[in-house]
Parts: structure tokens; sequence; C-alpha cells
């Protein structure tokens, strides 16, 4: 059975928020924080080895359903940051997961759901973000793009429906947002978000999916990652560059060795010459 560990932190974010919104607004900072989740498809071959625990009991996990049943994914919330609009926040919040699996399918994706929170502790949508973890072993510095839906579609845009819905945004903070969220309630859950996000509407069904979501980029946020895999070369081919490279190093050691022994394979082709 192979194994993944992930190890790593979600630094921060950069450029959300803009001076121009925080004008309007009387002035004033933002504060940032971010929901996030480490999932795989639930396809019965992937098992969470470790991840976190509860403060008040080392044996149970944090991570649960609404049954209080232990789940494959792995998720959290970060301290919430206060910095200036579109400059950079730092929330350096810890990520630690151990995955065995028996197949490829289902890879870990993370998805972000970043927020603002006003000086009275209002908070509103700030973006969605989706990153698929590496599938090679080593060090990663990933800029993730945060993005949400618009207040309105271009072709509705100067209405009188789609200008109230601008200034909603711009003076209330009043962004359309997704069903459901990312576990809002403190455990996992099924919704319509996540599927939006990860787009599998399109890869399940067919249908558009995200292609119909008009939406607009409002910064990035900052993941630093540290891959450890082991197993997959019993799993074949695929992997990762490294692996692939160990693999070919192997077939070719072997045409050579049956070369010297005098059976002579055609390699490449897969056949004994004759």
């Amino acid at each position: 059975m192979a194994e993944v560990h992930v190890i790593g932190e979600i630094v921060g974010a950069r450029g959300v928020g803009s001076p121009t919104t925080s004008f309007f607004r009387l002035g004033g900072g933002q504060s940032l924080w971010c929901r996030w989740e480490i999932c795989v498809e639930n396809n019965g071959r992937w098992s969470k080895k470790g991840g976190a625990v509860r403060e008040d009991d080392d044996a149970k996990p944090y991570c649960v359903d609404q049954e209080g049943h232990p789940v494959p994914s792995e998720f959290g919330e970060t301290q919430v940051c206060l910095c200036k609009p579109g400059g950079e926040a730092l929330w350096a919040h810890p990520i630690d997961v151990h995955y065995s699996t028996t197949s490829y399918r289902g890879w870990p994706r993370m998805l972000l759901e970043v927020w603002s929170q006003d000086l009275g502790g209002r908070n509103e949508l700030a973006g969605y973000g989706i990153a698929h973890i590496p599938a090679a072993p080593g060090v990663y510095d990933m800029d993730v793009p945060l993005w949400r839906p618009v207040a309105s579609i271009a072709r509705e845009r100067w209405w009188p429906a789609g200008i109230w819905a601008g200034f909603k945004g711009l003076f209330l903070g009043i962004w359309p947002r997704l069903n459901d969220g990312i576990n809002p309630k403190g455990y996992s859950q099924p919704s319509a978000a996540k599927d939006m996000i990860q787009n599998l509407a399109t890869e399940r069904t067919n249908m558009d999916g995200r292609r119909n979501l008009e939406t607009v980029g409002t910064g990035c946020a900052q993941v630093k990652l540290s891959v450890i895999t082991r197993g997959f070369v019993k799993l074949g081919p695929g992997t990762s560059p490294q692996l692939d490279a160990e693999l070919e190093r192997r077939r070719r050691e072997k045409a050579m060795d049956e070369d010297k022994l005098g059976l002579g394979t055609d390699y490449g082709k897969g056949r004994r010459r004759r």
C-alpha cells in the first residue's frame, strides 16, 4: 500500500481587498482569515493514517462528520490577521496529514475559502481557491489564485438590478457566494460550494459546472508544502517524474543484462529478437 505525507503551512494571502473599497467604507484596515480543506475522493481507496487531533483528547480526531465519525478529509481555520487592504496577511497555519492509498485516482486537493473581517466583526467573502497537491515528492511554494462570483453577469451589469448589486458589494460587502461553503459548522459536510470549486459537476455528469460562472480575481494565497511519498513504484508509472525515471533506469538495466546473457531483447518494442 502506497503512502502520501503532506507537511507544510498556509503562509498567508496578498492582494486581497483594495484601498478604493476601504475609502468608500470610511477607511480602516481589514482582517483576513481562511477556511481550508484537503480532500480526497471517497472511493474506498484512500484512508487517513494521521491528522489533527482534539486538544482535550489525543485519541479523538479533529476532523469528523455530523455524526462524529472520522472522515478522510483534513480541514481547519486560520487565525485572523489584520492587514492593509491589498496588502499581505500572514497566517503561518500548519498542515500535517498522512494518507495511505492503493490508487492514484482521487489525489488530494486543497480547497481555500478566504474571508475579510471589518472592524465591527462582520465577515464578507474575499475569495475561493483550489490547489492540487503535487504528486512528486519535494518542497513546493505555491501561489493559489483566489476568485469570487461577480455581483452581476456582464449583460446585466448596467441594468438597475446590476448597478444596485454592485453598490451593495462596494459599500456593504454583500457579494454573491457559493451555497454552503467549506464546512462552516465545524464538521465535514458535502456542499455545492465544494463541488463547484473542484468543478466536479463537469467531471461527473458532463454538465457546464463552473464554465457558466462569471468570476473576478481577488488576490492569491501562499501555500508551502513538503510532499513525501512511499511505495508508489509498486503501483506503476505515472506518479511522478522521479518514479518514472527510476522505472526507466530499471528497464534499461534489465535490457542490458539480457543482452549480456544473450537473450537479446529489442528494447523499446517489448519483443525478443530472432
